[in-house]
Order: C-alpha cells, then sequence, then structure tokens
C-alpha cells in the first residue's frame, strides 16, 4: 500500500487523491499507506414506510439522469466556490458513465438472477421552490436498493416525494430497504430514522498534496460500487 501510495503521488505529479473502503477497521490503511478514514454513517429505510404530504416527481430513465447530473455537477461548483470554509474539500458524485456502468452492472446480475431490469435509475422534483433528483441501484447481496446520488432539495415536501418514489421502487422488485450514505439532518427528521455507523466499508482517502486540511464532504455510495 505505501509503494502504491508512492507511485500514485509520482502519476499525478504531487497533487491528486485516492479514495478505499475498509473492512479491517479504521486503523489499517491509515498506518500503511496514509489513508485517513472518515465516518461510515448510513441510513436505513424499511420499504414499508409510506411517506405522507409528498410532492410529485418526475421517474428517469438514463438520459434523464444525465441531465440531473450535468446540472448537479454546474451547482456544486457555484456551491463549493461560495463556502466560506478555508479547506481543502473534495465531493465525488457520479457522472453519467459511472451510472450506465452501474445499470448494465445491475442488467447483467438480474439477467443471471432472472429478475426484472431496473426501470427507472431514478427520480427528479422540480419547481419554484427547487430541485432535487436521487439515483439507485439493486445490491442484491443484502437486497437493498442502494442510493448512488441524492442532491436534496430544498422543499422538504419535494425530499418526501423523492424518498416515496424511492421506497416505491424498493417495494417493486422485493427489496426490503433502501440505503443512504452520508445522510442529512434534514433526511432523518423527514424519515424520523436515525443514521447509524457501520462496521464495514469504512470510507478512507489518501491526498496527494502539500494542503494539510482536507475535508471529503458527502461521502455517498459511488466508489463502493
Amino acid at each position: 500500500m505505501r509503494l502504491l501510495g508512492e507511485r500514485m503521488a509520482s502519476l499525478t505529479s504531487g497533487r491528486g487523491f485516492s479514495v478505499l473502503y475498509s473492512d479491517v477497521g479504521p486503523t489499517f490503511y491509515a498506518e500503511n499507506g496514509g489513508w485517513k478514514s472518515f465516518d461510515a454513517e448510513e441510513l436505513v429505510i424499511p420499504k414499508t414506510m409510506t411517506f405522507t404530504e409528498i410532492a410529485p416527481v418526475e421517474m428517469l430513465d438514463l438520459e434523464l439522469a444525465k441531465e440531473c447530473i450535468d446540472e448537479d455537477v454546474r451547482l456544486l461548483r457555484e456551491e463549493i466556490l461560495t463556502l466560506a470554509d478555508t479547506s481543502t474539500i473534495i465531493q465525488m458524485i457520479p457522472q453519467y458513465i459511472e451510472l450506465e456502468w452501474a445499470i448494465t452492472r445491475d442488467r447483467h446480475a438480474a439477467r443471471r438472477l432472472g429478475e426484472q431490469e431496473l426501470i427507472p435509475v431514478g427520480a427528479r422534483y422540480k419547481s419554484d421552490e427547487g430541485w432535487g433528483y436521487i439515483l439507485w441501484f439493486r445490491d442484491f447481496k443484502y437486497k437493498s436498493l442502494t442510493v448512488l446520488r441524492l442532491r436534496e432539495p430544498r422543499s422538504i415536501s419535494g425530499l418526501k416525494g423523492l424518498l416515496q418514489a424511492t421506497v416505491e421502487i424498493a417495494d417493486k422488485f422485493k427489496f426490503g430497504k433502501i440505503t443512504i450514505w452520508s445522510p442529512s439532518k434534514e433526511l432523518e427528521k423527514a424519515t424520523e430514522i436515525q443514521k447509524v455507523v457501520r462496521e464495514g466499508a469504512i470510507p478512507g482517502m489518501l491526498w496527494i498534496g502539500e494542503e494539510k486540511d482536507v475535508h471529503w464532504r458527502t461521502i455517498e455510495k459511488l466508489g463502493w460500487c
């Protein structure tokens, strides 16, 4: 792992980062290569949950999901530039090619298991009150509809609309739960479910650069799938 870190530093000319997800605790990779561990928090919603006072949402195919991703990237750049935080901020969201890979992988697994194809791949909320979207894929091993990306709209009814759409998809495919990494306080409030800390898949990041104060914001399932 130390040699790998040194090799990546060489390949990136001393400026870059690497992420991994540890199933051997938070210290092993920190001590053997420098991958610092971050919080491994998640929120699990049962498929039996029903949300009320919801706003209508639009279901997404891959092309509509690409529109959402492009808008998300634009907004993220604006938000990060206006933050008062002086630390170096890292945030990863799935681009279209990662989403396409996840859905292709899902389709291949579904074919082998005799399951239906995953349609739609997400949902979008859009109104004068704000905008947000959610993308998902199926974790067949744990029977979880797992969220790849959630941009929460400012509207609580919009957020609940996205969550209700997710619950309905989980129920449609007979998956018992929805798993969301890095849940916000707003998400805990909307679901009335407390987040928990995982013992496995602990996020670790190796920062290759001179900056010392580096913050990994909104750690989602993207890098682990």
